[in-house]
C-alpha cells in the first residue's frame, strides 16, 4: 500500500529535508505553497532522487484555496498518511509596531490554518491510522520583541499540539510538534536540516511524544 506525507508551508528548507527523508522512506510527497516556482524547484530535485512529489499552490490563509489545494494533492497522492504544517509568517518587526489586524492576519497562518488542515484531513488520517507534524520553535518559550508576531504563532501552534493530541490519539492518530531552538542552517553540527528531519523521523516513528525539542 503506498505511502504519503502532505506538506504545507513547503519551501528549501525544513520542508524539503522532510520530503526528502520521507521520500528515502518510501513516502509520496505532496507539497502546498503560495509560489508555483518554489514548488516546481523542490519537485525537481526530489523527481532527480526518485522520489515521487506534486505540487499545488494556495495562500495558506484563504481557507477555500487551501481546502482545494488539499484535495487536489489527496487525489494525486491517493489519500494522506502524514500532514506536516511548517507554514509561518515570518518577518523581523517590533511587537509594539504591530496592528491588532496584523496579528490576527499572522496567526491565522502560523496557526489556524494548520487547524483547518487538521480538521479537513480528519477522516483520512483517522482511516490511514495516520499523524500529524508541527514545525514548532524556540520563540514559543522565549519569546523576542522583534519577532513579536511569530512569538505569538509559536506559543499557539505549540498549545494547539497539545490540546489535539489527546483527542487525536482516541482516534488513531498520532501528533506531535518538535520545538527547535536554535537557528537551523546547512553546515551546523546540531541543527542542520538533516538533523531536525532525522529528528522528525524519530518523533514520527515513536508517536509517544507530543513535543520533543531539539
Amino acid at each position: 500500500m503506498s505511502k504519503s506525507i502532505l506538506i504545507i508551508g513547503a519551501g528549501p528548507g525544513i520542508s524539503t529535508a522532510m520530503a526528502e527523508k520521507f521520500g528515502r522512506e518510501g513516502y509520496s510527497i505532496g507539497l502546498i505553497n503560495r509560489n508555483a516556482e518554489t514548488a516546481k524547484s523542490i519537485i525537481n530535485g526530489l523527481t532527480k532522487k526518485g522520489i515521487t512529489a506534486f505540487s499545488s499552490t494556495a495562500d495558506v490563509a484563504d481557507t477555500p484555496a487551501l481546502q482545494k489545494a488539499i484535495s487536489d494533492l489527496k487525489q494525486k497522492l491517493g489519500g494522506v498518511n502524514v500532514l506536516l504544517y511548517n507554514a509561518a509568517a515570518i518577518k523581523v518587526k517590533d511587537i509594539l509596531s504591530e496592528t491588532a489586524e496584523e496579528l490576527a492576519t499572522d496567526f491565522k497562518v502560523n496557526v489556524g490554518a494548520a487547524l483547518e488542515s487538521v480538521k479537513f484531513l480528519y477522516n483520512d488520517l483517522k482511516k490511514n491510522g495516520g499523524a500529524v507534524l508541527f514545525t514548532g520553535g524556540g520563540l514559543a518559550n522565549h519569546p523576542h520583541p522583534m519577532y513579536g508576531s511569530l512569538s505569538i504563532g509559536k506559543a499557539g501552534i505549540r498549545n494547539l499540539a497539545l490540546q489535539l493530541h489527546d483527542p487525536l490519539k482516541a482516534d488513531g492518530i498520532y501528533l506531535g510538534t518538535l520545538t527547535i531552538t536554535n537557528e537551523v542552517t546547512p553546515e551546523s553540527a546540531t541543527h542542520s536540516l538533516a538533523i531536525v528531519a532525522d529528528k522528525f523521523w524519530e518523533l514520527f516513528l515513536n508517536r509517544s511524544e507530543v513535543e520533543s525539542q531539539l
